[in-house]
């Protein structure tokens, strides 16, 4: 039965040819495609029975389908970013050949078989697959290393225990209907982004009176959805203030995207609300390579990072008193949704600082105020006889 499934794909295959446009064809199905990440480095290797693909050098003008065994990759990118990807043969003659292809159409968007490496900047949002190939019947083991890769990957309605939760509400309180996926085009429909940690998860549904075609995000604090989309990691949009600020302000050249090693640069956090935009630019004389936080209030740029919501940095002494004193796990980031979680809130002087932590025997979920007194937690937020914090400033909620 196995032998006759093969025949089947592999003259679906043959068959596949559109003028103009890159045959990759499938021979042999032998499991998943392996998915990358940003910065990943993978070994590979390209056996006489690894799967066989068909492909088209497009660079050059009536060139023939070929067929070459090898290896497929997957990878989700976003509009802006520019893929870099090399091979380094470590044994064998493999002399490798790279296909990059859409998977919205099946369109080859980029080809080598001299240099082994790709560079390739992503028109559109989506996913691409990646072939490595052996050419000329060649063979051996190779490091694939892949770079640019956005690290808000953005996710379309995810298999996760959150996706429902999203779904619903974007149906029961806003009275949008949700599509099961977003399509290529998504000028006519909402977009509504719910920002999450370092993950964005991206819903389309359809326009009605209140919420026109447009791009939204998700706001956890007011929940609201509020138009514009959140902005990755180093925009370079000219409508980027961040950016703006840092080059007019500070001087320094801000590069489009983060590398996967960033010891040699400077490494700019904003942190806002639940949200932290991080931003790479090249040291000069007054800000030497190392990490910075931009604080709103003062205007100025400090060592170290600050992460929204709470500080991962282990000169953080509000974290510490919440891990050493009081045994807690705090987290790096509070998520959108704090209901199993301990979420404790430290009053110092007009600003309040929010860190959240799991739960254990001593201090089940639920909101907890640090008493500087007792040095110990006691139920509630502060401020409750108090006005409401009306504005979050780099991540801290300042009561006026």
């Amino acid at each position: 039965m196995m032998k006759i499934d093969r025949q089947f794909f592999q003259k679906i295959a043959a068959s596949v040819a559109i003028a103009g446009m890159m045959v990759i064809a499938i021979g042999d199905i032998v499991g998943a495609a392996e998915r990358l990440n940003d910065g990943d480095s993978v070994n590979g290797v390209i056996r006489a029975n690894s799967p066989t693909f068909r492909f088209r050098n497009q660079t050059r003008t009536g060139s023939p389908i070929q067929t070459a065994t090898g290896e497929e990759y997957t990878f989700n990118a976003q509009q802006g970013d520019t893929i870099q990807i090399s091979v380094d043969v470590e044994e064998g003659n493999l002399a490798p050949v790279l296909v990059l292809i859409s998977s919205q159409n099946e369109r080859q968007v980029a080809y080598d078989d001299t240099q082994n490496s790709l560079r390739y900047r992503v028109p559109a949002n989506g996913e691409y697959r990646l072939l490595v190939l052996g050419q000329n019947n060649t063979r051996g083991r190779y490091t694939l290393s892949v770079s640019g890769i956005s690290d808000n990957s953005v996710a379309q309605n995810p298999a996760s225990p959150n996706a429902d939760k999203r779904r619903q509400l974007l149906a029961d309180e806003f009275g949008l209907r949700v599509l099961d996926n977003c399509p290529p085009a998504t000028s006519s429909l909402v977009v509504v982004s719910f920002v999450e940690s370092t993950q964005t998860y991206r819903y389309c549904a359809s326009p009605n009176r209140v919420y026109r075609a447009g791009e939204y995000t998700y706001d956890a604090i007011s929940g609201e959805i509020k138009t514009g989309a959140p902005v990755a990691q180093g925009s370079s949009s000219t409508n980027d203030a961040k950016r703006r600020i840092l080059e007019n302000e500070f001087g320094l050249r801000v590069l489009d995207n983060c590398p996967p090693a960033t010891n040699s640069l400077v490494v700019v956090s904003f942190p806002e609300s639940t949200q932290t935009y991080r931003y790479c630019a090249n040291a000069n004389r007054v800000y030497p390579a190392g990490e910075y936080t931009y604080d709103a209030v003062s205007g100025n740029l400090k060592q170290g990072t600050t992460v929204a919501g709470g500080s991962s940095s282990l000169n953080d002494s509000r974290r510490q008193i919440l891990e050493d004193e009081l045994g807690l796990r705090v987290l790096d980031t509070c998520p959108a949704a704090t209901s199993s979680l301990v979420v404790v809130s430290f009053e110092e002087s007009n600003q309040i600082y929010r860190y959240c932590a799991n739960s254990n025997r001593n201090y089940p979920a639920g909101e907890y105020t640090y008493n500087t007194s007792t040095r110990n937690l006691q139920a509630g937020t502060p401020g409750r006889n108090s006005q409401r914090c009306a504005v979050s400033v780099a991540g801290v909620c300042v009561v006026k």
